[in-house]
C-alpha cells in the first residue's frame, strides 16, 4: 500500500466479482482499472485538490477521480474507461492507512505488488488528468 498523503492511500487489487463490490462504493473508497498506480495517484491528488478549491465537476471525490482519471467530464464515459473491472484494479482510499487496511478487510481484497510504469507513458496519463482542470 502506497501511503500518497496522510489521507490517501492507494494499493494495486484483484477484483473477483466487480459487481458484489459496486454498491460498496462511494464516500471515502473508489476502485479503478488503470495501468499506472503513478496515474490514479495524480488524479487522486487532482481530485482532492478540486474539492478543496471547489472546482469540482463531480459529486463525490470517488466521481471526481475517475473523471480525471479518464480526462472527460462525463462520468458516464469515465465509468467506462477506468471504472472497477474484474481483474486487476487500484483501491484508492481518502482516508487513513488505517481506513484503507480495514477496506481491504471488508471488502475481502489481496494487495498484488504496485509496479511503476515507464515515465514517458505516466507523463501521458498526467496530461490526460490535467484535461479536466481545462474543460
Amino acid at each position: 500500500m502506497k501511503g500518497i498523503t496522510e489521507k490517501l492511500h492507494i494499493t494495486k487489487v484483484y477484483v473477483e466479482d466487480a459487481e458484489k463490490l459496486i454498491p460498496k462504493l462511494g464516500g471515502d473508497v473508489q476502485i479503478v482499472s488503470a495501468e499506472c498506480w503513478e496515474a490514479v495517484a495524480f488524479a487522486a491528488l487532482l481530485a482532492l485538490r478540486s474539492f478543496e478549491r471547489e472546482t469540482n465537476h463531480a459529486r463525490t471525490l470517488g466521481g471526481e477521480l475517475l473523471i480525471r482519471l479518464a480526462g472527460t467530464l462525463q462520468i458516464k464515459d469515465a465509468i467506462a474507461q477506468n471504472g472497477i473491472k474484474n481483474g486487476e484494479n487500484y483501491l484508492v482510499v481518502f482516508g487513513t492507512r488505517e481506513r484503507a487496511l480495514e477496506v481491504l478487510r471488508e471488502f475481502g481484497l489481496n494487495e498484488l505488488p504496485l509496479i511503476g510504469c515507464d515515465e514517458e507513458k505516466v507523463k501521458t496519463f498526467f496530461e490526460k488528468a490535467a484535461l479536466a482542470e481545462v474543460l
